[in-house]
């Protein structure tokens, strides 16, 4: 227990010698009806119990005004839901129709997920966190109005995109045991390093694995950065789910035809190995189907707000010194006329 206010207690070297002097009966009384009559029998020893009980009331007073309280504990705002991170693609490539599709599809997401925690990320040549795991649509919703085309660069780097994904989603449980740094460079290999294994397990220790996931927008041709299917084993390993929403170019990738027709296969091999799905967003059945997918997954507990705070405890001397004055008031206007 804590004291907001200890400097109260001073009033008790006062209260403390006028008690005393009250014993020593040193001390001018105020007028009573007890002076009147002699009390007798039970009626006499209640009297003189009037004064201590009216200390009491002081003391207990002078408890309360220094304002007791709890030391520190946390109170947590909890509820069911999903951690998802939305990725969109915002190379040169996205320009014009294809990122009004991608905007249009992430806005209805958005609407309809009132109880899941959801951030944006968005890629070009580089990659850059929009808005942290949120549920506050509004935030969400005018943060996504602001995303163009070429935002972060002209190129696509869906490796970067991802990982920088898969970042925000631990941001928090890295601390200064893990940095962003060490961890691309121990998945940007042809096997996952000992530093990408040791977090995974770190994280499965924390309990910090279920029900997150990433979904991607893009057309799935990336022509610069880490290869996806990298920070999609390091997913995989996790046993995190990511999703492709695939959206047609609307202007020229800088990806020869083969090569691109390579790409988004080995993406969509990479997302299945996750189990996650690949979806075609010009198809509507298909956006349809994928807003199902994302339903079944099962929800879990979480922390929206963490707030640290303490409990106030003076309510409790306070009562007791009401008490204390009500039981005084009591024997000094009712008990003496009880014949």
């Amino acid at each position: 227990m804590t004291i907001a206010n200890p400097w109260f207690f001073l009033l008790l070297i006062p209260f403390g010698l006028l008690y005393l002097f009250w014993r020593e009966r040193k001390f001018i009384g105020y007028s009573s009806l007890y002076l009147a009559r002699e009390s007798k029998g039970f009626k006499k020893i209640i009297g003189y119990v009037l004064k201590p009980v009216f200390f009491g009331a002081v003391f207990f007073l002078i408890v309360a005004i220094t304002h007791p309280q709890t030391r520190y504990y946390e109170e947590e705002t909890i509820l069911h839901g999903r951690e998802i991170i939305l990725s969109v693609d915002t190379s040169f490539s996205m320009t014009g129709t294809a990122i009004e599709t991608i905007k249009k599809i992430v806005g209805d997401f958005i609407k309809k997920r009132p109880h899941d925690l959801l951030g944006v990320t968005i890629f070009g040549t580089d990659a850059a966190l929009i808005v942290m795991p949120t549920m506050e649509t509004q935030l969400l919703e005018k943060s996504l109005e602001r995303v163009q085309a070429s935002q972060v660069g002209y190129q696509t780097a869906i490796g970067e995109g991802l990982f920088t994904s898969i970042s925000a989603l631990f941001e928090e449980e890295m601390g200064k045991m893990f940095t962003i740094k060490d961890l691309r460079n121990s998945i940007n290999k042809e096997y996952l390093a000992e530093y990408a294994i040791s977090f995974i397990k770190e994280m499965e220790k924390r309990n910090v694995l279920k029900n997150k996931l990433i979904i991607l927008f893009t057309d799935g041709i990336y022509n610069i950065g880490i290869s996806p299917t990298r920070p999609l084993r390091l997913l995989k390993r996790m046993g995190i789910k990511a999703y492709v929403v695939a959206v047609k170019a609307s202007d020229v990738t800088g990806v020869d035809p083969e090569i691109a027709a390579q790409h988004i296969e080995e993406l969509k091999e990479a997302v299945e190995s996750t189990g996650g799905k690949y979806f075609h967003a010009e198809n509507f059945d298909e956006v349809a189907k994928f807003y199902r997918e994302i339903d079944r997954i099962e929800k879990d507990k979480i922390v929206v707000e963490s707030i640290t705070k303490k409990k106030d405890l003076f309510i409790y001397p306070t009562f007791v010194s009401l008490f204390f004055l009500f039981i005084s008031i009591f024997i000094e206007n009712f008990w003496i006329r009880i014949p």
